[in-house]
């Protein structure tokens, strides 16, 4: 009995991962679904387990960066212009500059 629960996780697991990388490049959520897949095979494989860490971890940093680019942004929005340099260049040439300073103050 325990073979047939691993077995039917195992294949519903792989198929909603299958499902999510489909949707990847069709519409739907797929980043989604596959860390549903995986968190379904992470009942039972401990790499699972251990690869949805990974990505959780990922995505915290991704989304802490994110978050910190766009405080930048706002700050500089709110600040007036003083070299008199105007367009989309200069900003995210700013934008970018702001963005490695912050990353490289974190330890």
């Amino acid at each position: 009995m325990q073979q047939v629960r691993r077995l039917a996780l195992a294949i519903v697991g792989f198929t909603v991962i299958f499902l999510g990388v489909v949707m990847l490049v069709t519409p739907g959520p797929g980043w989604l679904a596959i860390l549903l897949g995986l968190g379904l095979l992470g009942v039972e494989f401990i790499w699972a387990r251990r690869l949805l860490g990974l990505l959780k971890k990922a995505v915290a940093k991704l989304a802490c960066s994110v978050f910190a680019a766009r405080k930048i942004v706002d700050a500089q929005s709110s600040l007036s212009r003083k070299d008199g340099v105007q367009g989309a260049d200069a900003d995210s040439a700013e934008l970018r500059a702001a963005i490695l300073r912050s990353q490289r103050s974190r330890p």
